[in-house]
């Protein structure tokens, strides 16, 4: 009986401790995996920090290089096109021509040359972020700076048909200019000489102090620039009621500024010495061709013989009752190989010639503003902007070139 109950108390004690290792198990159980579970719910940014290697080093992931950064801003540049001067390029970035003169060394504004690159003060772009290609860079290539071209006809005639500069004529001037600047000639000046067709101040007077707008030939704003002080000037050779027959009369010569004796050609180029001499005359020179051919041609001799470019050009009058003095002056610009301002059909063009009601003087547009329809229907507009044309071709082609 002894026996019996000692053997029951055997089988409960083993019972309890069987359970007491079962429970201490499972409770064992449940930490381990709690513990993997805070493991795996762990931020990735830890993993991404620091990985280990097979040698138990530390390796920093790598960091692509950011494009986006932000970059120091990129001076804004202009290259300059054929045509294009100081002036019209600073007012196209709003600037004056002496902030964009400073910021790039320039001394004088007119002389620049197409090709030639401009630092434009106090502008910038937008900074191109680097690549990591060549392939990119090549399907990326820089825009080139570009400008509207000029216009290269006049109320539909070829400017080369206003503007008569063939190459003999070239050579002969390139050659009338060396001497003038031997003689100490004002490369920077020109002078007028005529009637009241081109007196102050209708004829290219406006030039010196503005207002004016030349719309698409702003290119001819290089030659405004060049030639300053002669615009506006009031020409001893310019005379009301001047014929040609009496430009070697001292009479008509102002007493106030010439000297005794002296001729309004002579008293100009004194005063002025200019390198160039516009030769406006025919519309009084009226019932005489053979006077005005041998007069027209004892000018440009004086002139040729002082060293001054003479420019000869035709008129929009028909005073003389047919086109003859107009003949006369090209006969003339051929026979000594001068420059030929061809105004006469530009004339052609224009209601009414350009004329006034005297059929002499041409129509005024005092606007000088060439974005204006109106300036390509009037006389005096379309006198001034060939004029200023054939000064440019004289700059571009023979001042230039020497």
């Amino acid at each position: 009986m002894e026996r019996r109950e000692s053997r029951t108390i055997y089988a409960a004690g083993v019972v309890i401790i069987i359970a007491f290792v079962g429970i201490f198990f499972f409770l064992w159980y449940l930490s381990v995996d709690n513990q993997k579970t805070r493991v795996e719910a762990a931020p990735t940014t830890a993993v991404l920090a620091i990985v280990p290697t097979e040698m138990g080093t530390a390796v920093l992931p790598t960091i692509a290089p950011d494009n986006t950064a932000t970059l120091p801003p990129v001076p804004q540049t202009h290259t300059i096109q054929s045509g294009q001067t100081l002036f019209a390029i600073a007012n196209s970035y709003h600037l004056t021509v002496d902030e964009l003169a400073a910021a790039n060394n320039i001394t004088d504004p007119a002389l620049i040359q197409a090709g030639q690159e401009l630092i434009i003060p106090n502008q910038f772009t937008e900074p191109t972020p680097p690549t990591n290609t060549q392939t990119e860079q090549a399907a990326n290539p820089p825009t080139p700076a570009t400008s509207n071209p000029s216009p290269t006809t006049l109320n539909g005639i070829p400017l080369d048909q206003i503007v008569i500069m063939p190459p003999n004529v070239l050579e002969n001037t390139r050659a009338i200019y060396a001497k003038g600047q031997e003689l100490g000639r004002n490369p920077h000046a020109f002078s007028k000489m005529g009637d009241s067709t081109v007196e102050n101040d209708h004829f290219l007077s406006r030039f010196d102090g503005g207002p004016y707008n030349l719309g698409d030939y702003t290119y001819l704003q290089r030659v405004i620039d060049y030639f300053p002080g002669s615009f506006n000037r009031d020409s001893a050779a310019v005379r009301i009621g001047l014929h040609s027959w009496t430009v070697f009369d001292p009479i008509w010569a102002d007493k106030t500024i010439c000297q005794p004796n002296e001729t309004v050609i002579a008293c100009e180029i004194r005063l002025h010495n200019p390198s160039i001499l516009f030769i406006r005359l025919g519309s009084n020179d009226v019932g005489a061709p053979d006077l005005y051919g041998e007069s027209m041609r004892q000018i440009v001799q004086f002139a040729l013989d002082n060293g001054v470019i003479p420019i000869i050009g035709t008129k929009a009058d028909r005073s003389e009752g047919s086109n003859q003095n107009n003949d006369i002056v090209r006969q003339i610009s051929a026979d000594y190989q001068i420059p030929l301002w061809e105004f006469d059909p530009v004339a052609g063009t224009l209601p009414g010639r350009g004329l006034d009601v005297d059929n002499i003087h041409m129509n005024t547009f005092y606007a000088h503003d060439y974005t204006d329809p109106t300036a390509f229907t009037r006389g005096h507009a379309m006198h001034n902007l060939t004029a200023l044309m054939m000064l440019d071709a004289i700059l571009n082609e023979v001042i230039e070139k020497n």
